[in-house]
């Protein structure tokens, strides 16, 4: 994009107007991409139990400001029920509704649905259902489908018509995707059930599948990408009182190997670190982890006022970390799973910067970044 355009009357001018010019004239100075962090989407289940629907907030880091209910004041409708995930492409924003057997498309500016993508009319009543995480690639949009067991699957549509390009076949209850180069993985979570735990690595230019499997693949479900390596995070196992361990992140290279990295019960990237919570289930003590894969090190840190974490994100522009947190119960001293939730943000080096409130039952978190001409 060309900072001004010269009309053909000034090119015709004359000789005399480019000779006024000095040697040092900024006029051909190419313009520079910039890679800009305007806010960030916040996706919340909503509450099953307490017929609470899912939620949009978004977040506006200019102007300080958060919007709770963005979607429904946008589109004066719900997302529906149990929203799970958001993902940002291009100038659109993709919801997906598990609950609903939806994909919302919106515009990410305006949050103006586009299209309602139902996922049962597009792949049938067995393989339909349930889609969970999303992964933008080469124009095309790639969801999984938790489905109902060995149903599972990756389905691919284009990002213009939104017509059914391809599908992917994975393991057991697939949830968490990425993508590394042209290859798709997938975390096949078997419902927690630790019989048939995978993770699903498709040839995206060929269509072939491996399942990935072994000791350290337990309970898999979320995915993300950093360099030529895939990482998920694994739940672990819970014993009868339902207590968890062993959970945390784990490395899949590319020959399929897999390495246990770092614990968490959470976890998020920047694009160059992993930052995880470790806060199992029935524990009593939660730690907040940085792990550097270029360097192999972890360390930890302390974030103010978090009561009970529920999510944790990166900036990959800015670097700062938000995590957001369930509200205190005053009536019980738990956490609200009910009530709304908030997010506080903290600079790269864990400096407290500003909180925000944000909807019920948050779960999957999106940055709304864009490139800039300077």
């Amino acid at each position: 994009m060309k900072k001004y355009l010269l009309s053909f009357a000034v090119l015709m001018m004359g000789t005399f107007l480019f000779t006024a010019c000095s040697d040092d004239d900024d006029d051909d100075r190419q313009p520079v991409a910039v890679d800009v962090s305007e806010g960030m989407f916040i996706v919340g289940s909503g509450n099953t139990r307490s017929n609470i629907d899912g939620n949009l907030t978004y977040i506006n880091y200019t102007n300080g400001t958060s919007t709770l209910n963005a979607f429904q004041k946008a589109n004066g409708k719900s997302l529906g029920k149990t929203a799970n995930f958001a993902l940002v492409y291009g100038q659109k924003l993709y919801i997906a509704v598990d609950g609903e057997n939806t994909i919302w498309v919106c515009d990410k500016n305006t949050l103006k649905v586009i299209k309602q993508i139902n996922t049962v009319e597009l792949l049938g009543e067995t393989k339909g259902i349930s889609p969970r995480a999303m992964v933008g690639y080469k124009d095309q949009l790639l969801f999984s489908l938790y489905g109902s067991g060995d149903n599972s699957l990756v389905a691919a549509v284009d990002t213009v018509n939104f017509a059914l390009k391809n599908t992917y076949a994975t393991g057991s209850y697939t949830d968490g995707i990425t993508v590394v180069g042209d290859y798709l993985y997938a975390a096949d979570s078997d419902y927690g059930n630790g019989v048939k735990p995978s993770i699903t690595k498709c040839d995206l230019k060929t269509g072939s599948s491996q399942q990935i499997k072994g000791k350290d693949i337990t309970n898999p479900m979320h995915m993300l990408t950093i360099g030529n390596d895939a990482y998920f995070l694994d739940y672990g196992e819970y014993d009868a009182s339902w207590n968890q361990t062993g959970a945390g992140v784990r490395r899949v290279a590319q020959d399929g190997t897999v390495t246990r990295v770092v614990d968490g019960t959470a976890m998020c990237t920047d694009g160059k670190r992993i930052f995880t919570v470790n806060a199992p289930y029935g524990g009593s003590e939660i730690t907040y982890l940085i792990y550097d894969p270029a360097t192999g090190q972890t360390k930890s840190w302390t974030p103010t006022d978090i009561f009970s974490p529920a999510a944790i994100a990166a900036d990959p522009v800015t670097g700062d970390i938000f995590i957001i947190s369930y509200t205190k119960n005053e009536d019980t001293g738990y956490p609200g799973y009910n009530l709304p939730s908030y997010v506080n943000q903290y600079s790269a080096d864990g400096t407290f910067k500003k909180r925000y409130d944000c909807g019920v039952g948050p779960i999957s978190i999106v940055f709304n970044t864009s490139v800039k001409y300077e």
